[in-house]
Protein backbone atom coordinates (compact mmCIF):
# COMPACT_ATOMS: atom_id res chain seq x y z
CA UNK A 1 0.00 0.00 0.00
CA UNK A 2 1.25 3.35 -0.69
CA UNK A 3 0.68 6.42 1.60
CA UNK A 4 -0.10 8.49 -1.21
CA UNK A 5 -2.76 7.02 -2.25
CA UNK A 6 -4.84 7.59 0.85
CA UNK A 7 -5.01 11.24 0.26
CA UNK A 8 -7.83 12.96 -1.92
CA UNK A 9 -5.42 15.83 -3.14
CA UNK A 10 -2.04 14.98 -5.03
CA UNK A 11 0.52 15.57 -1.93
CA UNK A 12 3.26 16.51 -4.58
CA UNK A 13 1.69 19.72 -5.45
CA UNK A 14 3.06 23.38 -4.64
CA UNK A 15 1.24 24.19 -0.95
CA UNK A 16 1.70 27.55 -0.03
CA UNK A 17 2.75 27.59 2.95
CA UNK A 18 1.93 31.76 4.24
CA UNK A 19 -1.11 32.99 3.25
CA UNK A 20 -0.89 36.26 1.60
CA UNK A 21 -4.29 38.88 1.43
CA UNK A 22 -3.02 40.06 -1.98
CA UNK A 23 -2.58 36.60 -3.79
CA UNK A 24 -4.94 35.53 -5.96
CA UNK A 25 -3.84 33.08 -8.01
CA UNK A 26 -5.08 30.34 -6.04
CA UNK A 27 -8.28 31.42 -5.16
CA UNK A 28 -10.57 28.14 -5.67
CA UNK A 29 -8.08 25.69 -4.21
CA UNK A 30 -7.78 27.95 -0.58
CA UNK A 31 -11.47 28.04 -0.68
CA UNK A 32 -11.92 24.39 -1.70
CA UNK A 33 -9.15 22.76 0.66
CA UNK A 34 -9.92 25.40 3.93
CA UNK A 35 -10.99 22.94 6.82
CA UNK A 36 -13.96 24.21 8.81
CA UNK A 37 -13.54 23.27 12.13
CA UNK A 38 -15.76 23.23 15.04
CA UNK A 39 -14.55 25.97 16.82
CA UNK A 40 -14.60 28.19 13.23
CA UNK A 41 -18.16 26.35 12.54
CA UNK A 42 -19.43 27.63 15.46
CA UNK A 43 -18.37 31.28 15.37
CA UNK A 44 -19.38 32.00 11.09
CA UNK A 45 -22.85 30.71 12.55
CA UNK A 46 -23.39 33.73 14.03
CA UNK A 47 -21.27 35.69 11.24
CA UNK A 48 -23.53 34.82 8.67
CA UNK A 49 -26.76 34.81 10.68
CA UNK A 50 -26.19 38.61 11.37
CA UNK A 51 -24.51 39.33 8.00
CA UNK A 52 -27.78 38.58 6.18
CA UNK A 53 -30.00 39.84 8.30
CA UNK A 54 -28.14 42.76 9.33
CA UNK A 55 -29.82 46.82 8.09
CA UNK A 56 -26.93 48.99 9.42
CA UNK A 57 -23.02 49.03 9.06
CA UNK A 58 -21.44 46.37 10.98
CA UNK A 59 -17.94 44.72 11.99
CA UNK A 60 -16.46 41.95 13.18
CA UNK A 61 -12.80 41.53 15.23
CA UNK A 62 -11.15 38.10 14.60
CA UNK A 63 -8.72 37.55 17.37
CA UNK A 64 -6.63 34.68 17.64
CA UNK A 65 -2.49 33.91 18.78
CA UNK A 66 0.16 34.72 16.09
CA UNK A 67 -0.06 31.68 13.14
CA UNK A 68 -3.70 31.00 14.28
CA UNK A 69 -5.16 31.46 10.60
CA UNK A 70 -6.79 35.07 11.30
CA UNK A 71 -5.52 36.16 7.92
CA UNK A 72 -6.52 32.83 6.13
CA UNK A 73 -9.98 33.17 7.61
CA UNK A 74 -10.47 36.71 6.89
CA UNK A 75 -9.43 36.52 3.07
CA UNK A 76 -11.48 32.89 2.91
CA UNK A 77 -14.46 35.11 4.24
CA UNK A 78 -13.96 37.80 1.46
CA UNK A 79 -14.02 35.54 -1.24
CA UNK A 80 -17.14 33.62 0.05
CA UNK A 81 -19.30 37.04 0.84
CA UNK A 82 -17.96 38.62 -2.78
CA UNK A 83 -18.85 34.85 -4.50
CA UNK A 84 -17.38 35.79 -7.67
CA UNK A 85 -16.81 32.71 -10.70
CA UNK A 86 -13.04 30.99 -9.86
CA UNK A 87 -12.47 28.70 -12.40
CA UNK A 88 -15.92 27.62 -12.93
CA UNK A 89 -16.79 27.47 -9.16
CA UNK A 90 -18.56 30.09 -7.12
CA UNK A 91 -16.37 30.74 -4.00
CA UNK A 92 -19.66 31.19 -2.18
CA UNK A 93 -20.99 27.78 -3.17
CA UNK A 94 -17.89 26.31 -2.72
CA UNK A 95 -17.74 27.02 0.45
CA UNK A 96 -21.30 26.15 1.29
CA UNK A 97 -20.84 22.45 -0.03
CA UNK A 98 -18.72 22.26 3.05
CA UNK A 99 -20.89 22.64 5.13
CA UNK A 100 -22.43 18.95 5.64
CA UNK A 101 -24.33 18.49 9.06
CA UNK A 102 -25.59 21.99 9.70
CA UNK A 103 -28.70 22.84 7.19
CA UNK A 104 -28.71 26.42 8.60
CA UNK A 105 -25.83 27.88 8.76
CA UNK A 106 -25.39 26.51 4.94
CA UNK A 107 -28.30 28.21 4.52
CA UNK A 108 -27.31 31.52 5.73
CA UNK A 109 -24.05 31.13 3.71
CA UNK A 110 -25.98 31.01 0.81
CA UNK A 111 -28.01 33.63 1.65
CA UNK A 112 -25.16 35.66 2.44
CA UNK A 113 -23.80 35.58 -1.02
CA UNK A 114 -26.45 36.96 -2.67
CA UNK A 115 -25.76 40.31 -0.88
CA UNK A 116 -23.98 42.46 -3.00
CA UNK A 117 -20.38 42.68 -1.99
CA UNK A 118 -17.27 43.84 -2.89
CA UNK A 119 -13.48 43.34 -0.39
CA UNK A 120 -10.57 44.79 -0.07
CA UNK A 121 -7.98 43.15 1.16
CA UNK A 122 -4.07 44.52 2.21
CA UNK A 123 -1.43 44.31 4.45
CA UNK A 124 -1.64 47.80 6.59
CA UNK A 125 2.34 47.50 6.79
CA UNK A 126 2.48 47.40 3.30
CA UNK A 127 0.73 50.47 2.32
CA UNK A 128 1.94 52.65 5.25
CA UNK A 129 4.69 54.33 3.10
CA UNK A 130 2.42 57.44 2.95
CA UNK A 131 2.77 57.88 6.53
CA UNK A 132 4.57 57.64 10.39
CA UNK A 133 3.72 55.18 12.72
CA UNK A 134 3.26 57.87 15.49
CA UNK A 135 1.27 59.77 13.45
CA UNK A 136 -2.20 59.57 15.40
CA UNK A 137 -4.02 59.37 11.79
CA UNK A 138 -1.94 56.66 10.80
CA UNK A 139 -3.92 53.81 10.06
CA UNK A 140 -6.67 56.07 9.15
CA UNK A 141 -4.67 57.58 6.51
CA UNK A 142 -3.65 54.03 4.97
CA UNK A 143 -7.68 52.85 4.96
CA UNK A 144 -8.48 55.99 3.00
CA UNK A 145 -5.54 55.40 0.40
CA UNK A 146 -6.32 51.61 0.12
CA UNK A 147 -10.22 52.90 -0.65
CA UNK A 148 -8.74 55.56 -2.89
CA UNK A 149 -6.69 53.31 -4.96
CA UNK A 150 -9.51 50.70 -5.15
CA UNK A 151 -12.15 53.09 -6.63
CA UNK A 152 -9.20 54.32 -9.17
CA UNK A 153 -7.97 57.26 -7.76
CA UNK A 154 -4.64 58.65 -6.57
CA UNK A 155 -4.56 57.23 -2.82
CA UNK A 156 -1.06 58.03 -2.61
CA UNK A 157 -1.72 61.72 -2.73
CA UNK A 158 -5.51 62.28 -0.73
CA UNK A 159 -5.90 65.89 -2.10
CA UNK A 160 -5.27 64.62 -5.48
CA UNK A 161 -7.87 61.74 -5.08
CA UNK A 162 -10.37 64.19 -3.02
CA UNK A 163 -10.07 66.33 -6.39
CA UNK A 164 -10.45 63.20 -8.66
CA UNK A 165 -13.46 62.12 -6.66
CA UNK A 166 -15.08 65.74 -6.77
CA UNK A 167 -14.58 65.62 -10.25
CA UNK A 168 -16.01 62.16 -10.32
CA UNK A 169 -19.72 63.54 -8.58
CA UNK A 170 -19.38 66.62 -11.18
CA UNK A 171 -19.56 63.81 -14.06
CA UNK A 172 -16.75 65.45 -15.30
CA UNK A 173 -13.76 63.09 -14.47
CA UNK A 174 -13.91 61.33 -18.10
CA UNK A 175 -13.88 64.48 -19.44
CA UNK A 176 -10.87 65.71 -17.55
CA UNK A 177 -8.64 63.01 -18.65
CA UNK A 178 -9.84 63.20 -21.64
CA UNK A 179 -8.73 66.57 -21.91
CA UNK A 180 -5.82 66.10 -20.12
CA UNK A 181 -4.54 64.11 -22.70
CA UNK A 182 -5.37 66.12 -25.68
CA UNK A 183 -3.69 68.78 -24.47
CA UNK A 184 -0.65 67.60 -22.81
CA UNK A 185 -0.32 64.11 -24.66
CA UNK A 186 -0.15 62.01 -21.19
CA UNK A 187 -2.22 59.99 -19.75
CA UNK A 188 -3.77 61.22 -16.42
CA UNK A 189 -3.16 58.08 -14.42
CA UNK A 190 0.48 58.09 -14.88
CA UNK A 191 0.72 62.01 -15.16
CA UNK A 192 -0.88 62.54 -11.64
CA UNK A 193 2.56 60.50 -10.07
CA UNK A 194 4.43 63.71 -11.04
CA UNK A 195 0.73 66.47 -10.63
CA UNK A 196 4.29 68.59 -9.44
CA UNK A 197 5.29 68.88 -12.99
CA UNK A 198 5.00 72.23 -14.43
CA UNK A 199 3.33 70.98 -17.11
CA UNK A 200 0.66 69.67 -14.85
CA UNK A 201 0.43 73.31 -13.04
CA UNK A 202 -0.18 74.95 -16.16
CA UNK A 203 -2.87 72.72 -16.86
CA UNK A 204 -4.79 73.21 -14.16
CA UNK A 205 -4.19 77.30 -13.64
CA UNK A 206 -5.54 77.54 -17.68
CA UNK A 207 -8.44 75.47 -17.06
CA UNK A 208 -9.73 75.42 -13.40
Amino acid sequence: MIIKNFFEKDINRNIETVIKADDRDHISTEVAEYVITKEIGNKIRELFSNYKSYSGSNGVWISGFFGSGKSHLLKILSYVLENKEVDGYKCGELFAEKIEDDVLLKGDIVSSTRIPSESILFNIDQQAQITTKDDPAAILKVFYKVFYDHVGYYGFQPHVAEFEMWLDKQGKYGEFKSKFENILGSIWETARMDYFDPRVHKFFFKNF
